[in-house]
């Protein structure tokens, strides 16, 4: 038994916690030195007293900025430890349910969690290893001139682990020589870090990341260890955050703090976002260059031509202005920017993005709308993300697609698929749209990759100094190079790197190796993109080349490969047949009998052509309305499809939305004698008992019409089995003026309750009768 005078080991580690060292006084001191030191200034220059106000609503941004971010870390650090629970508690909120809850195919593997928490301390000795030898050289290498002398001193990777959230395994359209695993990622953790450069120490902590990492275990072998290597990158950007200590905590302000996360966001997509990963052999003398090399499946080529009813951001008393709005592509680690249309809430853009497509599956093109702000922040004005292998399936996508994470507006673009063809014939003219010939950028048929494995016996840039050696390689006006290898004659490269080419025939492939210290070439290389067209399968694989530098010659393994641009014709969305539908949820010959009510008539007709499935009813029952028919609503909507009926919105339906799109309105009945009318169209989801609103929408003006067209898409947050106790409530409003004490008027309304709706049958354009409607006062 432990004597009652001796502390016990709990109350020494708390002593310990409790005792700081004269270091750890230096930033509070120094913050309050400044802090008393600006306020004397402002008094003894006799200062405005805005700059007391201006420095004060700094001070609160940045509080409020830390209070913000770490209650989403410890959220995310309960949800960690407490997965069970938190899921039970944030069940409504259905996007923050971990992916085994949302999707089938993926499971919850908690013995791979806590496999992870036993082996937590040696991966963390290996993470220290890890970022001092491969890590810190990169970092130093992209650094400016003075801040070459970067290293980290503290690496602690601390006690909380890493969290696998769900595994999907493919079995399903991968080769036989791999295994395809997804995982999502989660991490909340204690990790720490220190870092010294320039003489000043800064740190970082209360790191937050999650993501979804694919690794590919290739290539599969007959004995042990059965698996040649295995690479890992993340699908998308992670999502990163964290706080700064030290020196690090001055540039915690709006705007700083910013620059500095996005200087960090480039290098995780340098490192390990797609086309980007860390490959590690797991079995001597197997080759695993497809593991570092692999090809593509294809790439997309992008059009964003235009966007409407975007949110003004711009709003000012004094001024009238609009949004400036502009768009980000990205693609894995690929990023592209169109040009910003200023003062615009209905841009047209009209610009062109080509992006290569490492693997489709699980691959997503995301769309962020930003407004420009020339003297603060950029404000986000709604994104779309589009799953890839949709696209790869459909051949090409053309529509509006409705914004995320905003009040309203849309956005008008095409994509379409190229496959990757090693046929030389089409190198030569290809048959594309007349829209792709007259963009705006250059338009290209083929593309080059290239791999550079290893270079040896480099030459000396000068008499006993050993250089540190990196690789350029050109194609006409592109230069991209090899990272730098410190002090060594024979660097391991293993680098890869892309080149879209217009006219293949005639150009040419530079290789340079040169010195970072000295910036000496070490040695030049020129290869002739018609000798890779000769080669079989028009690829050069892992062949010894030869850098000369006068009379030295130096070689370099490379493997280039050459790829021509070939549409797909894709395969389209299944759709279920139109006849099979109409028996599901009434015929015309219901419809007919349906004397004096307001019915859902199902048109005989063909669909437009988009997505669509209409507000069904049970089976052998019309869909009823308070009121007399008069004018009449189109619409689709969608809530979920089946196994059978995949379309462009099963993104959407994963997320639990019910996806409604108001196509056009005819035969409008004006309130004014003079005929005027300028409709738009609310809607709102309701709950059946009770009548409380869960959701509003609310479609652009048309002006001076009876018969407007709207072709808008909207989403409402809801679970499948909560249609029951809803219903969808649309009224077609004048927006004239009529006065300020008058409520612009309804031309019509009709209610459609969703308790009979069938999530796995899609039905399209349908026709709602409206009741009429009239002026109201306020």
């Amino acid at each position: 038994m432990p004597s009652i005078l001796d502390p016990s080991s709990e109350e020494i580690q708390q002593t310990k916690d409790l005792i700081m060292s004269w270091q750890n006084y230096i930033v509070p001191i120094t913050c309050s030195v400044a802090l008393m030191a600006l306020c004397w200034g402002v008094g003894y220059y006799n200062l405005s007293f805005l700059w007391i106000i201006l420095f004060s609503i700094l001070y609160i941004l940045k509080q409020h900025m830390w209070m913000k971010r770490e209650n989403k870390r410890l959220r995310l650090r309960q949800f960690i430890s407490q997965e069970r629970e938190a899921i039970m508690a944030q069940f409504a909120q259905q996007d923050d349910l971990p992916a085994w809850v949302q999707f089938p195919d993926t499971e919850r593997i908690e013995w791979v969690n806590k496999v992870i928490h036993q082996l937590w301390p040696y991966i963390g000795e290996y993470a220290k290893k890890f970022m001092v030898e491969f890590i810190e050289p990169q970092v130093r290498a992209q650094m400016p001139s003075p801040f070459k002398s970067f290293k980290f001193t503290k690496i602690d990777m601390g006690d909380l682990p890493t969290r696998v959230g769900g595994l999907k395994v493919y079995t399903k359209n991968v080769g036989r020589d791999r295994i395809l695993v997804d995982m999502d990622v989660v991490y909340a953790g204690d990790a720490e870090f220190s870092v010294k450069t320039c003489g000043f120490t800064g740190g970082m902590n209360q790191i937050v990341l999650t993501g979804k990492v694919r690794c590919v275990l290739m290539p599969l072998l007959p004995y042990p260890p059965m698996v040649g290597g295995i690479s890992g990158s993340f699908i998308e950007l992670p999502k990163f955050d964290f706080n700064l200590t030290g020196m690090g905590e001055f540039v915690q302000l709006p705007g700083l703090i910013d620059a500095i996360r996005s200087v960090v966001n480039a290098q995780i997509a340098n490192l390990c976002v797609l086309p980007n990963k860390i490959v590690m052999p797991l079995a001597p003398n197997v080759d695993i260059t497809k593991l570092y090399f692999p090809e593509p499946d294809g790439i997309v080529r992008i059009k964003i031509i235009e966007a409407r009813n975007l949110e003004n951001k711009d709003i000012s008393i004094l001024r009238k202005d609009k949004s400036d709005p502009y768009c980000e592509l990205q693609v894995g680690a690929q990023i592209f920017r169109t040009k910003t249309i200023n003062n615009d809430l209905n841009p047209t853009f009209n610009e062109y993005f080509e992006a290569v497509v490492d693997q489709a599956s699980g691959q997503t093109l995301r769309i962020d709308l930003f407004d420009e702000d020339s003297t603060g922040q950029d404000e986000e004005l709604g994104r779309l993300s589009l799953p890839l292998e949709i696209v790869r399936r459909d051949g090409v996508v053309q529509k509006w697609f409705h914004l995320e994470a905003c009040k309203h507006g849309e956005l008008h673009i095409k994509v379409q698929w190229f496959d990757l063809s090693t046929d030389k014939t089409a190198l030569g003219k290809q048959a594309w749209d007349d829209e792709w010939l007259t963009s705006d950028k250059p338009v290209h048929p083929a593309m080059v990759m290239v791999y550079v494995d290893a270079v040896s016996d480099l030459p000396y840039p000068k008499a006993g100094l050993e250089p540190s050696p990196y690789v350029e390689v050109s194609l006409g006006r592109a230069v991209q190079r090899t990272h730098v290898r410190e002090k060594t004659v024979n660097p391991l490269y293993q680098s890869k790197f892309t080149f879209f080419v217009k006219q293949p025939e005639g150009q040419n492939l530079h290789f340079e190796a040169a010195d970072d210290g000295t910036k000496r070439s070490l040695g030049e290389l020129e290869i002739p993109l018609l000798s890779v067209i000769n080669q079989p399968e028009m690829e050069i694989f892992q062949q010894t080349q030869y850098l000369t530098l006068g009379i030295h010659t130096s070689p370099i393994v490379l493997t280039i490969r050459l790829r021509a641009f070939k549409p797909t014709t894709g395969t389209g969305p299944k759709k279920l047949d139109f006849d099979q539908t109409a028996k599901s949820y009434g015929t015309a010959s219901h419809i007919e009998r349906a004397e004096k009510r307001t019915v859902v008539p199902v048109k005989p007709a063909g669909t437009n052509g988009t997505l669509n499935v209409a507000i069904p009813a049970e089976p052998g029952k019309t869909i009823e309305a308070n009121g007399d028919p008069d004018p009449a609503l189109k619409l689709d909507a969608n809530n979920t499809l089946s196994a059978s009926s995949p379309s462009i919105a099963e993104s959407s339906i994963k997320r639990f939305k019910l996806v409604l799109e108001i196509i056009e309105a005819k035969d409008i009945t004006p309130v004014e004698k003079n005929g005027n009318v300028s409709p738009y169209v609310k809607i709102k989801l309701v709950a059946l008992s009770g009548g409380s609103e869960k959701a509003t929408r609310k479609t652009p003006v048309i002006r001076n019409t009876t018969n407007p067209h709207f072709d808008n898409t909207f989403e409402f947050d809801i679970h499948y089995s909560d249609l029951k106790n809803y219903k969808l409530k649309f009224s077609v409003k004048d927006d004239l003026n009529y006065g300020v004490l008058h409520r612009p008027p309804v031309l019509g309304s009709c209610d459609v309750p969703l308790d009979a709706f069938n999530h796995e049958i899609p039905l399209t354009d349908h026709w709602l009768v409206l009741t009429p409607g009239g002026r109201t006062n306020s």
